[in-house]
């Protein structure tokens, strides 16, 4: 009588080498999400330093080409270098680099010329609530009771903050911050159908190059003054440290981190963690101090982002969806 094998066992090595690999893919995804978190923490400090020290639209351009410089030898060693200014995706790659750079760069460098850094760490707060509104209107998404409590949680505490005054004084700056993330989200958008084909490489290339000109050319029409802060060294250092770590690592690290773990997990674990870190930092290298209304609005936020990251479908599959999470970073 004939031997069924069908139903016969991996083989043990196939089997351990399975394991292990699971097991690396692990250990370097959660390295990188603690890294990205630690960067996405530096954000709102470094640039809240670059905006008070530093011509806001000099820091904002210098930042940009900086991270565009870095990514080119990778564009390149990949082969993609061509895609960025291939006629198929050049305008959604160009509009994309105006909403999610160019438009979040200025809108966060100039609103932290007055706000500080640990307020706009709570306004920064509200992209899962533009994400879940935009979801709803381009991918017809039907948020659920749980997304939509957790979103009403958010904004409390933002509300608990703006309502004792001070904190987001003046309106405008904080009304600039508050809206850093609609930008965000809204590239997200526009690059759901290009990425696939495009790797998230070279769709941050792309943005990055695109907001790179833009950038330079107001610079050199509207503060060519300007450009005599460069020759300061530290000045320099920090414009070369922002485009480097807050631009251009951020999203390798990012990126990184997805393509091995869960989406949902590694959200749950990076964005929790940001605002934390970033009182932190604001307390340690700017001498802020967030009063204790500042932090329990913050944490308030932080739980409701939580409860709507958390509160994701875990099986939903929907590709453009995916699509439209996988490419946020905290500043491209």
């Amino acid at each position: 009588m004939p031997t069924d094998t069908s139903a016969a066992s991996v083989p043990p090595v196939a089997s351990e080498n399975a394991t292990a690999r699971r097991a690396r893919a692990f250990q370097v995804g959660l390295t990188l999400c603690i890294i990205n978190t630690i960067i996405g923490a530096g954000q709102p400090v470094i640039t809240r330093w670059g905006a008070v020290h530093l011509d806001p639209l000099l820091f904002c351009t210098g930042a940009c080409v900086f991270a565009s410089i870095c990514t080119i030898p990778l564009l390149q060693f990949s082969g993609e270098l061509r895609l960025i200014v291939d006629p198929r995706y050049r305008a959604r790659l160009f509009m994309m680099g105006m909403a999610g750079t160019v438009m979040t760069s200025l809108t966060l460098t100039y609103g932290l010329t007055r706000i500080g850094a640990v307020a706009g760490v709570l306004l920064l707060q509200t992209e899962p609530v533009y994400s879940l509104v935009l979801s709803a209107i381009f991918v017809a998404e039907r948020p659920s009771a749980r997304q939509m409590l957790a979103t009403a949680t958010i904004l409390v505490g933002i509300g608990s903050v703006f309502g004792a005054g001070g904190a987001f004084s003046p309106l405008w700056a904080a009304a600039i911050i508050f809206a850093t993330p609609l930008f965000w989200q809204a590239s997200h958008v526009i690059g759901l159908k290009v990425m696939p084909p495009l790797t998230p490489t070279s769709v941050a290339g792309g943005r990055f190059f695109y907001a790179s000109i833009v950038l330079t050319a107001m610079l050199l029409i509207l503060r060519r003054d300007s450009l005599v802060q460069l020759t300061d060294l530290t000045s320099l250092s920090v414009i070369a440290v922002t485009g480097f770590f807050i631009y251009f690592l951020s999203a390798i690290t990012w990126y990184g981190a997805i393509n091995r773990l869960s989406l949902a997990w590694t959200t749950a674990l990076v964005v929790p963690g940001i605002p934390i870190l970033s009182i932190l930092f604001a307390v340690m290298f700017l001498g802020e101090r967030a009063t204790a209304r500042e932090v329990v609005g913050i944490l308030i936020s932080v739980s409701g982002v939580l409860a709507l990251v958390l509160g994701a479908d875990p099986h939903r599959k929907q590709p453009v969806s995916q699509a439209a999470e996988a490419i946020h970073e905290p500043l491209i």
